[in-house]
């Protein structure tokens, strides 16, 4: 995540982890804010709860680490709220459908499908560009057993926020003297 946000260091980035521990242990460039699930609020740099106390469009780049509560929809619209026009988001998240979901499925965790996160990104008026799925795989070792990478353990979603353009000046005809001129 750190390589991603080095991409766009000049602009503000915002990054909500899941815990504190993830935000102490990386050094990230630029400048921003970091955020971590309190209980029903965010703490961190500052104290909020949903919506965050950001304008409206004023955050480059933003990182959702393990977005596993249950209100991800609101955050979700809330971060594209916060996002520039252009700026990118990236979603890391439990995959539901990997044989880890052992280890977490009862710690009431609220783990989404990765087709309903990419509705939920859509519907928030993200582009969602790319979806990686990370953590360990099993050996691949028949030819006829090729992709097994929707097992693995973790999600990565990369969306960005596009607005259209307004429309150019439209050109104005510029009056031409069609007569003689007296010299």
């Amino acid at each position: 995540m750190r390589s991603l946000l080095a991409e766009r260091p000049v602009n503000p980035w915002l990054w909500v982890a899941p815990t504190p521990g993830w935000l102490e242990s990386v050094d990230l460039p630029g400048r921003g804010l970091r955020l971590y699930r309190q209980r029903a609020e965010y703490a961190g740099d500052v104290q909020c709860a949903l919506p965050l106390p950001l304008p409206d469009e004023s955050v480059n780049a933003i990182v959702l680490q393990h977005v596993t509560a249950r209100d991800a929809e609101q955050l979700i619209a809330e971060c594209a709220r916060v996002l520039m026009p252009g700026g990118r988001l990236w979603l890391s998240t439990l995959n539901p459908f990997s044989p880890y979901r052992r280890q977490w499925r009862h710690h009431g965790l609220v783990v989404r499908s990765p087709q309903r996160l990419r509705h939920t990104l859509t519907q928030a008026g993200l582009s969602c560009e790319d979806l990686h799925y990370l953590g360990p795989m099993w050996r691949n070792r028949s030819p006829g057993r090729r992709d097994l990478a929707p097992l693995r353990a973790a999600c990565l979603f990369t969306a960005e926020k596009r607005t259209l353009a307004l429309p150019g000046p439209t050109p104005v005809a510029v009056p031409r003297w069609h007569g003689t001129v007296a010299t």
